[in-house]
């Protein structure tokens, strides 16, 4: 599934190589037959390439494991795995529907399949597969998480929040479940309430450079401009190319009436993202409190090469405009804006013919 947002990450979860790990002592060779032996011995292999991260290696030691003894459960489960890794979902989804005809008790087996069918873009099949995994085990955190990302995709903020915290309930330290309970805070304009979700997040795992990045947007929306400022900058030390975090800095030193300052986030952003017209369009903002009328009308000019709907960006040029004494074309523009749904446009006109 390719989920992207804007100033919003969700922390999807790398599949984990979650491997049911054999013994090294096989059982007595006078209970196997020598088939028998040789599956176990090339399992065992397989097991071993997993945790050295040589994925086709295993997938191969799994498969002459599973042609010498088929009904090989734990030896599917985990050639799935190795698949889903590899983002050979299809292959993992088989793999894990033979796990679960030998063994229909297993909530991992469930789960994994959901997220290959996730990855497919299954989504009732996905969530069908989440749902029996926590009717197996209802301490599956990760099936909480997922569907709850299910609802948060859905606009069902409050449905959402109920799922991650479940999610938490089963898995104190879900730092990715906190962030995005946080997250539908946020879109339910809680913004204390998403504030201690990100620092609980930040607390479990402090690596996490959009998480940095959503509580900077939180205390932005609180007003709490230099701790905005402070949580968005340890998102770029974390992430150097981070340029969403890069605008919103530059928004909150604007906010701070930093307007250099913001300028300067503006700037990196936009070299870090060529066709960031968000980042045009702030900086045309930034450099209008400057005075610096024709730089503003040269950025909203890139901004609308970018993006030719971008309503501010026609607001914004049209106020630059305005002020050089090219009225015409700011009514041509603020007129424009309104076509656009831009709001605060209206005013504007009232100067217009």
């Amino acid at each position: 599934m390719k989920l992207i947002f804007r100033n919003l990450f969700f922390g999807i979860l790398l599949f984990s190589s979650s491997i049911v790990f054999g013994q090294d002592t096989i059982v007595h060779a006078t209970i196997l037959d020598s088939n028998m032996i040789a599956a176990d011995k090339l399992y065992n292999a397989g097991v071993h390439k997993m945790k050295i991260q040589n994925y086709e290696g295993a997938i191969e030691d799994f498969s002459k494991a599973i042609d010498l003894r088929d009904s090989f459960e734990v030896a599917y489960f985990n050639r799935g795995v190795a698949q889903f890794t590899l983002q050979r979902y299809d292959g993992a989804v088989s793999d894990f529907d033979k796990a679960i005809g030998f063994n229909d008790q297993n909530a991992q087996s469930f789960y994994k399949r959901g997220r290959a069918k996730q990855e497919l873009e299954d989504r009732e099949g996905a969530e069908t597969d989440f749902n029996s995994a926590l009717s197996l085990d209802d301490k599956t955190a990760e099936a909480y998480y997922y569907l709850g990302m299910y609802q948060f995709l859905d606009g069902k903020y409050e449905e959402a929040i109920k799922l991650y915290t479940q999610a938490i309930e089963a898995k104190e330290n879900y730092a990715y479940a906190y962030n995005d309970r946080g997250s539908a805070k946020k879109q339910l304009e809680d913004y204390e309430g998403a504030i201690k979700d990100y620092q609980k997040a930040l607390m479990y795992d402090n690596k996490m450079a959009f998480t940095y990045n959503n509580l900077g947007s939180a205390q932005r929306k609180t007003g709490n401009l230099k701790g905005a400022i402070q949580s968005f900058s340890k998102a770029i030390m974390l992430d150097s190319d981070y340029y969403g975090a890069y605008n919103n800095r530059g928004s909150a030193k604007y906010d701070a009436e930093d307007y250099r300052g913001a300028i300067k986030d503006f700037q990196k952003a936009i070299e870090l993202k060529s066709d960031y017209a968000y980042a045009y369009n702030n900086m045309a903002a930034a450099k209008f409190k400057l005075g610096d009328y024709k730089g503003v009308i040269k950025d909203c000019d890139k901004a609308l090469e970018i993006d030719p709907n971008y309503s501010y960006a026609f607001l914004n040029r049209g106020n630059a405009k305005e002020l050089i004494r090219d009225e015409k074309g700011a009514c041509e523009d603020w007129h424009k804006a309104i076509e656009l749904g831009a709001v605060g446009a209206e005013p504007h006109t009232s100067i217009c013919k």
